[in-house]
């Protein structure tokens, strides 16, 4: 069983002012330490079928410029990707709701 008190707390989260597209932008920041190697982390947030198990079902074109779409949820475009160090997307539940920019990338030192 999942110890959810542990997965919350294993988060580290701040809230601040980004640019975006539009203009100065609310950014909130999740942070999350995993005790494996840099390529399994990555192919776990970058290969659709492991996103489907862990999160949401996914399609899509998933190249630099392409779309994704979580399935019943938000969809975007894939902005950046410098494997395994960071990728970038747009991310939105509708056309009119805010894009958030979600990116990954290692800690220094790792």
């Amino acid at each position: 069983m999942i110890d959810i008190v542990r997965e919350i707390d294993a988060v580290r989260r701040a809230v601040g002012t980004d640019r975006i597209p539009a203009g100065d932008g609310r950014s909130v920041r999740l942070e999350r330490d995993f005790d494996s190697p840099i390529e399994d982390v990555w192919d776990a947030v970058t290969n659709p079928e492991r996103i489907g198990r862990w999160f949401l079902p996914i399609s899509g074109d998933y190249r630099v410029g392409g779309r994704y779409q979580l399935e019943g949820n938000a969809g975007g475009q894939i902005l950046e990707c410098d494997r395994p160090n960071q990728f970038k997307v747009s991310w939105a539940l509708n056309p009119r709701s805010p894009r958030m920019m979600p990116q990954s990338k290692p800690r220094e030192g790792r």
